[in-house]
Order: structure tokens, then sequence, then C-alpha cells
């Protein structure tokens, strides 16, 4: 994945940004490293929202085929939204700071499918239907693998971590 812009993303994910690890101070390293757990967070955040909205739409699709009525989609929708996933944890301890800003991740999806379209599913052509899951497993895609390429970045920032503890006293 390319850095292209100014998004935290970005920078976290150019190779610059973690190649300076083992030169920059230790309270540069631990703001690093919350900016890489705070990026983790927000990018969990947005693949949930697309994954919710693969769920439903999902549910439309196979509500179609069994030839249910469609108000059962609605009636489904708390054990739709209920998945298995359980929260990651990658062996640290919970922060006690407020969690980041959700507010741009929730817009880039509502862009993508709306919840007024989710409203109308059942008045929405299978084609359409189709053409929306597809956009979304993209952008599905898309976002797990900036998460994965994040928490590599992240991995790479705690083993510095471990061996500067290693090494002296001083722990970032």
């Amino acid at each position: 994945m390319a850095a292209n812009g100014n998004r935290r993303v970005d920078r976290i994910l150019d190779p610059a940004y973690a190649d300076a690890l083992t030169s920059v101070p230790d309270e540069r390293l631990r703001a690093m490293r919350e900016e890489c757990e705070e990026e983790e967070t927000v990018l969990s955040y947005e693949r949930r929202l697309v994954q919710a909205r693969i769920d439903i739409i999902t549910a439309e699709l196979e509500r179609r085929s069994s030839g249910d009525p469609p108000s059962s989609l609605i009636d489904r929708l708390p054990q739709i939204l209920t998945g298995d996933e359980q929260p990651s944890h990658r062996g640290s301890f919970p922060r006690q700071t407020p969690p980041p800003v959700f507010d741009q991740p929730r817009r880039r999806i509502e862009k993508l499918v709306t919840d007024d379209t989710l409203a109308r599913l059942p008045d929405i052509s299978e084609d359409e239907i189709r053409g929306i899951l597809s956009t979304l497993e993209s952008v599905e895609r898309e976002v797990s693998e900036s998460r994965r390429a994040v928490l590599d970045v992240l991995d790479r920032m705690i083993g510095e971590v471990g061996r500067r503890a290693g090494g002296n006293a001083s722990t970032a």
C-alpha cells in the first residue's frame, strides 16, 4: 500500500516512518506507537462498518433466494449484526484515553451505502445489490490491508520498545 496523501495512515505506512524507529527518542517512539494504535482502532471500526453493511446486504440476498417476505430482514437485523468477531488484543493494557473520533470512516462508508439504501433493499434490483456488495467487499479488502500494514508497523515499534527496555532502564 503506497503512501499517497496527507492522511495519518499514509504517513504511518510510508517506509521512512518505520525505518526511523531505531533513531527516534523514547518520547517520540511512544507518540508514534500511540498514533499507530489509534489508527488501527479507526481502521478496525471502519472495517466493522463495512462488514455490517455486507452482512445486511448478504442477508437480503439470502432472504430473496429463500422467498421470505421483506419484513423478515428487519426482524433479523439484531441477529445479522451480532457477529462472532471478538475484539483483538495486541498484548497491551486497555487505554484510559478517549477513543479516536470516528466521523471520517462513518462518512466514507455512508457515502458508499447510505442508511436509506439499506432501508430500501427490498425495492432495489438484485443486480444493483450485487454491485453494492462487490464495492463493499473491495473496500473491506482495502481497509483490511491497511489495518494489517499498520499492525506490522506497530509490531516493529513494540519490538523496538522491547529492545530498548532490554538494553537500559529507560522504556518507551
